[in-house]
Parts: structure tokens; sequence; C-alpha cells
């Protein structure tokens, strides 16, 4: 089977297979969109029009989400009717593009029939339905979880995408954590590396633990710092703790209570146990910043309550101090906390 026109959809590239000609209409069109996106989207819909399930497949993937600085306005209702219509009439690119949004939404009522439809892939497709159908199996989406098949198609997925980069991540954490294969720290930094590089911030985090760690990597805290820090300023909430934890202790640079303070506070922000429970030691002791013992006491009772391991025993630790506060206070702290932020988790 030939592979003409690649289409990008949900983050991996899906190709859609034509007939044994050389010459068709449907090679004109494909050939023309890649030239001219209008032109070649008309001579696509009047495919489509016609019955050809490939040309409802691709103009599908374009409507549902159109390239960047083309003038084709979204419509993901037509593009679901159009996957339909392609699948009745047996378009193998269909099952695989389709399958992938289904299973990569947030409907898990989706997830059997989209294993379903992207098993049903056959010949040069298969390496391409490797990516939705390893986390299909790496997170028990639709079928039964199974890490070693799910990291196995991970390994053909990176081999087949190599820029995708959640492929690189899953199949460094596989490595990482021994996901059903041997754990290997060199190939799961090997992997991370790719995928932070290209900016992911789960993988910044993983890629500035493993530098500050030495696993599978030589130690390096100031580049580990600076990873960490692209992960945190991306929004991870690990990154965010790490970053407050290595400024803390100097780790990659010299110590900054005070900046500690700020990523610790925004962590806490989007609900960590842990970062309050950092934020309200903080607080308690002065550290990079003025001591404030009413918040501090409110916010480590909220990081124990949420279950953090380590708040009761700070607990003890400031048990004088915390006594000495008025409980009033410390109550009506922790009312404006949850107010604001919601229960730490």
């Amino acid at each position: 089977m030939k592979l003409i026109a690649a289409v990008v959809l949900a983050g991996t590239l899906c190709f859609t297979p034509a007939g044994a000609s050389p010459r068709d209409p449907l090679d004109d069109a494909l050939e023309l969109l890649t030239r001219d996106t209008a032109a070649g989207l008309a001579a696509l819909e009047a495919l489509a029009a016609n019955g050809e399930p490939e040309a409802m497949n691709v103009v599908a993937g374009l409507i549902i989400d159109p390239p960047a600085e083309s003038a084709i306005e979204p419509d993901p209702a037509r593009a679901i009717a159009l996957w339909e219509r392609a699948l009745a009439r047996g378009s193998v690119g269909a099952r695989l593009n389709y399958g992938t949004r289904l299973l990569l939404n947030d409907d898990p009522t989706d997830d059997a029939r989209a294993v379903a439809m992207l098993r049903e892939t056959e010949g040069d497709l298969i390496p391409l339905a490797a990516y939705p159908l390893g986390r299909a199996y790496l997170f028990g989406q639709g079928v039964e979880q199974e890490l070693e098949r799910g990291s196995r198609l991970m390994m053909i997925a990176v081999e087949a995408a190599p820029g995708n980069l959640d492929a690189q991540f899953l199949l460094g954490r596989a490595y990482l954590n021994g996901w059903g294969i041997p754990v290997d720290d060199p190939a799961a930094y090997r992997h991370l590396k790719i995928a932070a590089d290209g900016g992911d911030p789960r993988a910044q985090w993983n890629v500035g633990m493993a530098l500050l760690n030495g696993d599978g990597v030589t130690a390096n805290p100031d580049l580990a710092q600076a990873y960490v820090r692209a992960a945190a300023e991306g929004g991870d909430v690990a990154g965010m703790v790490s970053m407050a934890v290595m400024l803390a202790l100097g780790q990659g640079s010299e110590p900054d209570p005070a900046q500690a303070r700020q990523w610790y506070r925004r962590a806490a922000e989007t609900g960590s146990a842990h970062a309050l429970r950092g934020l309200g030691s903080m607080l308690l002791t002065g550290e990079g910043g003025r001591v404030d013992g009413v918040t501090g006491a409110a916010y480590l009772d909220l990081a124990a309550k949420a279950g953090d391991e380590h708040a009761p025993a700070l607990q003890r630790a400031f048990a004088e101090q915390i006594a000495a506060l008025d409980q009033g206070a410390v109550e009506a702290a922790k009312a404006a906390w949850l107010r604001e932020y919601g229960i730490p988790r």
C-alpha cells in the first residue's frame, strides 16, 4: 500500500492510503493540497461528495484542526460526520485518524471503540497506530492495562515519529519506572531529554531530577536547575516544588529562600499539599521573608489533613509556637485559603 500526504492529528503523523494507481484523482488532489491549500481542499471536497472515502478522511482532518495560517474554518461536527461516512466505506485512514482522536479525547466511553478501530489498521499504518494504542495499553484505556505491550508499542511509535514528544516522554518514563521492561536509566534520560528539549515541562522536570541525582547521566546541578526552572515556568507543579527546594538548599545556585518561598506559593495555589507544607514551614520560621505564624500554622494543618506525610512531623516540631497562636485566626486563615484555592491534594 502506497503512503501519501501527511495529516497531523492529535500530535502524531497520520497518513492516508491511496490505491495502486500512480496518478488517480485522489493523488492529484493531495499533491495540489501541498501547493495550494484552498484548491486542494476544493478538489478533495469534490471527491468526497462523490463518495471517495479517503478524501472524506482527509477533509475531516483538515476541518477539525485546520493547518496554521490557512483560511479553513474549523467544523468539528462535520468532520466527525465525514469520518463516520469514511469508516462505513472502509477507510483505513479514517480508522487511524478518527480512532486516535477518540482515544485522546476526554471521554472514556469512546475508548473501547477507538481501540477497536486502531487495531483494524493494517499494513504500513501499524507504526502510526502504535502511539495511541501504546497509550491505551499503558493506561488501560478501552483495554486491560498491559505495561509491557504499551511500552513496546511506544518503542515503535518513537521510531515511526521521533518528533512525537509525548511518545518520547512516555517511553522515557517506561524505562525510568520499569513499565513492563527493564529499568534503564541512560535510555530513560535519552528519551526524556528529547521531549524536554522539545518543550515538554513534564520531561524537563524528569531530566532536571536525573541531572541532579546523576541517574543515567553525569550529575550536573547547574544544568539540573535550568531544566527544573523551565519545567516550573511551563506550569509543571513538580517543577515548581523542586525549584523551591533547589533554591532553598542552594542546589545549582546560591541559596535564594525568598524566591523559594515564591515558588512554593505558586505550586501551593495549584493544589499541591507538599508545596503548602513547605510554604507553611517557611512562614513559621521566617525563612525567605517575614514570620507569619498564624498563616504558617494554617497551611501546615491543611497540608497534614490533605495527607502530606511530612506535615505532622513539622506540626510536632512547631507545637509550642503553634499553641501560642490565636487559634481562631488560624482557622480563619485556613478558611480563606480553602475559599480561594480549594482543598489541597
